[in-house]
């Protein structure tokens, strides 16, 4: 405890005369200095006029109390009693000091000295106002940082440079091992015990790597303590100290098991695709909207005539439509539905021949919503449309004949009749030629020209029949030579024992 014995006033500054040999010391030093005697302040430096906006007229002998905010002063006022009285009391106190544009924080470290026989205190005060809020923001800052780790799914676990020791985890941690998180923190487990047996060596590589590589990444399987296998993707990279050293490893572990499933079974998926898409005998194609080829199979070569697939890529499809507006409506579909199912329309490939095709298509789009292209299959119907045709016309030749031949029944047995009737009639007119003249052969006569009558007018009947039929046949169907339908026909003539001959 220092002693002083009397008061001088110096520049109206009262302090204790044993420390006046120090006066010019402390009032340059930067920490504001104070000598509190019965809660009065008797000494103060320049640095203490500057942290608490006063002069020093309005400093010495004023109640220590008014530098001191309203929420603070009992606490301050009584931890200063302490002092005097109690030994082994903390040596600093922060408090709120009032001044004219707001509120400073300071902290004083306080010791006892002893003047004019009466114990004061002797404070050392310091504005820590910006140092706190930097405290308080850094706070912030790391509490919002602990708040985003703990609400991640992924792993955030900090590791030392050497020898992997465990430093900080995220609860994640749990989630994902299925063990607690102080286990980590203890040291009872530790992630690399759960890397698979399988991917143990890889693991180690990488992590030995990360030193020298400051920032890398891998992917590998774990078993956790279920024993149900997970895949991770886990990205190391060193932190560095202000010195140069490393001062830490840090890695973020992300489960992708479902994330690595979607992939293989899409990498399955387009595997079968470009597999089907080769190996089919239809013609698979992807074009963008105005109609170039931006892929094309082999199967799609042969059917339009191109050379190479070289060839394809630098052609248009619009060039193979035999009635440019039926792509018009295709795309109409496509880009308006999303798909065509089986639309039917003509090509002519480069060798000029017409082809009935059926196109099945989708629409690709980017992720957001914008069309790409279109992929699908063209499959030629050429053949089956003209076996349709020909079993069209098989069965309405069938038809046909089947009527024509019931008129044709009636024909051949008039013609029979007729012909029976004829005989008797030249045996009469042979009769008569020979002198015979009697009723009965007139009247026999007669008799068989009756019959002669009927079977002509069934013979007519049985023409206008099939007149009619052909007549309105020809009407029907317009009658336009094709060389499917002609050689369909000949095929039905020939089936029924006529040559190609007896049909010219």
């Amino acid at each position: 405890m220092t002693h002083c014995n009397k008061f001088d006033d110096v520049e109206d500054i009262r302090v204790c005369q044993g420390d006046i040999d120090y006066q010019g010391i402390v009032k340059h030093i930067n920490d504001g200095v104070v000598i509190i005697r019965e809660g009065t302040i008797v000494f103060a430096n320049n640095a203490f006029y500057e942290i608490s906006q006063k002069k020093p007229d309005q400093v010495i002998s004023s109640a220590f109390s008014d530098f001191i905010s309203a929420a603070d002063r009992e606490r301050v006022s009584r931890y200063c009693t302490e002092q005097l009285f109690t030994e082994g009391i903390s040596d600093r106190i922060e408090f709120v000091m009032p001044k004219e544009n707001g509120e400073a924080i300071v902290m004083m470290k306080v010791s006892v000295v002893e003047c004019g026989g009466i114990p004061a205190i002797l404070g050392a005060l310091t504005d820590i106002t910006e140092r706190r809020k930097t405290r308080v923001k850094l706070q912030k800052i790391k509490e919002r940082l602990e708040s985003i780790l703990h609400s991640m799914n992924e792993v955030v676990v900090s590791m030392s440079p050497d020898g992997y020791q465990i430093l900080a985890i995220n609860p994640a941690a749990e989630a994902l091992y299925g063990v607690p998180l102080r286990n980590f923190i203890s040291g009872q487990n530790h992630i690399m015990s759960f890397v698979h047996p399988d991917d143990i060596g890889k693991v180690r590589q990488f992590y030995d790597n990360l030193s020298e590589a400051e920032f890398d990444g891998a992917q590998y399987r774990i078993v956790g303590s279920n024993k149900k296998i997970r895949w991770v993707f886990d990205e190391g990279h060193v932190v560095y100290s202000t010195r140069g050293t490393i001062r830490r490893i840090d890695h973020v572990i992300r489960d992708i098991t479902e994330e690595k499933k979607a992939i293989d079974a899409l990498t399955r998926s387009e595997a079968k695709y470009k597999d089907f898409f080769e190996s089919t005998s239809d013609m698979a194609f992807t074009l963008t909207e105005d109609g170039n080829f931006i892929d094309i199979n082999e199967a799609g070569l042969k059917l339009l005539g191109f050379e190479s697939k070289a060839e394809a890529l630098g052609s248009n499809v619009k060039n193979f439509y035999v009635d440019i507006s039926e792509r018009t409506g295709l795309l109409e579909e496509i880009y308006g539905k999303g798909h065509v199912e089986g639309k039917q329309v003509k090509f002519m490939n480069k060798a000029g021949e017409i082809i009935e095709v059926a196109i099945t298509s989708r629409a690709k789009m980017d992720d957001f919503g914008n069309f790409l292209c279109h992929e699908g299959i063209v499959h030629n119907i050429s053949k089956a449309l003209e076996d349709q045709r020909n079993r069209v016309m098989r069965n309405m030749a069938g038809g046909l004949c089947h009527y024509l031949n019931t008129h044709l029944m009636t024909l051949s047995g008039s013609k029979e009749d007729l012909g029976q009737d004829l005989i008797s009639l030249d045996k009469l007119v042979e009769k008569l030629a020979n002198g015979e003249n009697s009723p009965v052969i007139l009247k026999q006569m007669q008799a068989l020209m009756e019959d002669v009558r009927f079977f002509n007018e069934g013979i007519n009947k049985a023409y206008e029949r099939i007149s009619e039929v052909t007549t309105a046949f020809n009407k029907a169907f317009l009658y336009k030579e094709e060389s499917y339908s002609t050689k369909t026909i000949l095929d039905i003539f020939k089936a029924y024992g006529y040559e190609e001959n007896d049909l010219l």
